[in-house]
């Protein structure tokens, strides 16, 4: 099985480890940790992978039980971080705070889909769904990352995007397979992401009662992460490409 962050290639292995998070927090220790979704880990990332028994210990984490006491579904849960996470933040890329706490995430407000992955992913945990990250790339171009979430509801693996706060009805391996399955189900909302997104697939466990074991350590925007956003705001003028010599590794 491919895992780590070399499981996409030397190129994206060169954008987790420039990652602009701060290094040892948990964000970076996610794509450290995930294994690449392919023929050969389907069974075992479908299987024994991800414990479904193991429950969220009541009481300690209350100010995300009260979210989900009244949004108790993970539909209800999913448009809570649309509408309360993503939607209120205006924030220039260039000012955001990156990582912290799921709590510290929420109170802040963000865009930025690794921050609101683990959000979605714990805020599901505690209302008792199994849940885990997925990290996400049409690996074909340049700098095509995306984090989502793997839902379990009813022993069935579910997709569920927080920036598009939506529970898509099929699992990432499904997608992966046949991206036309979600491209079909939305108009031109722009915190959809397309189906090709799904042409690289890295699942990684992370569960809320494991808090203690990560650092939650926030930092701004790095020089490499700057660059890239510089060129987005552009509108890649000259073309999508590589611009920190990451086609020469």
């Amino acid at each position: 099985m491919l895992t780590g962050t070399a499981a996409f290639g030397p190129q994206y292995q060169f954008i987790y480890e420039n990652d602009t998070h701060a290094p040892g927090s948990v964000d970076r220790m996610l794509f450290e940790r995930m294994i690449k979704l392919d023929a050969q880990s389907q069974g075992y990332l479908y299987s024994d992978y991800t414990n479904l028994t193991m429950g969220y210990v009541p009481g300690s984490r209350p100010a995300l039980e009260k979210i989900v006491r009244r949004r108790n579904t993970p539909e209800k849960i999913l448009r809570f971080v649309r509408k309360k996470v993503v939607e209120p933040c205006n924030t220039s890329a260039y000012e955001l705070i990156f990582g912290g706490t799921e709590e510290d995430i929420i109170a802040r407000s963000t865009y930025w889909c690794t921050n609101l992955a683990r959000v979605a992913c714990v805020l599901l945990q505690v209302a008792g769904y199994p849940a885990r990250v997925l990290v996400t790339g049409n690996t074909n171009f340049p700098y095509c990352g995306h984090q989502v979430v793997e839902v379990c509801i009813d022993g069935k693996w579910r997709v569920a995007d927080a920036n598009a706060g939506v529970v898509y009805p099929h699992s990432a391996w499904e997608i992966h397979n046949n991206p036309a399955l979600i491209d079909c189900q939305h108009g031109n909302d722009i915190f959809f992401s397309t189906g090709e997104q799904y042409q690289s697939v890295g699942i990684v466990n992370y569960h809320v009662n494991d808090a203690h074991t990560y650092s939650y350590e926030t930092s701004g925007v790095n020089d490499y992460c700057r660059a890239i956003l510089q060129q987005s705001g552009q509108k890649w003028a000259g073309g999508l490409r590589w611009i920190h010599g990451e086609d020469n590794i």
